[in-house]
């Protein structure tokens, strides 16, 4: 390998690694999370979100916890309208469970959410 090559790779694949789960689950083991001051809730089920319009304030890190209560796999990821590239990519996962995200401060305007498994879930995040 070329001199500085190991290096090179090993910082592209961190870095697309970062850029590739721009949000996370925060909770591990134990109960099951709840839902932080702040934050937002969506419930999945009958391959269906429980709601279209998720409110945010811009510029602040939020809590977003998604409820699985079907067995089918579901997932939330934020992005701009006008961008293919997503500001926050929720772990898939199948139900009944819950997951808490944490998600990096959005800029103000009106972003999309969507499952990446059944596309036609999906809503607006508002951030104000």
């Amino acid at each position: 390998m070329k001199r500085g090559g190991l290096g090179a790779a090993i910082g592209c694949l961190a870095l697309a690694a970062s850029l590739a789960v721009a949000c996370g689950p925060t909770q591990g083991g134990g109960p099951p999370p709840t839902l932080p001051p702040g934050g937002v809730a969506i419930v999945a089920d009958d391959l269906a979100f429980d709601t279209q319009r998720l409110e945010v304030r811009a510029g602040a890190g939020f809590g977003l916890l998604l409820e699985n209560r079907e067995g089918a796999p579901h997932n939330v990821r934020i992005y701009d309208d006008g961008s293919a590239d997503p500001l926050c990519v929720g772990e898939i996962f199948s139900g009944p469970a819950t997951r808490l995200y944490h998600v990096p401060a959005l800029p103000a305007g009106t972003h999309r959410f969507r499952c990446d498994v059944h596309p036609a879930m999906s809503g607006d995040v508002i951030a104000r």
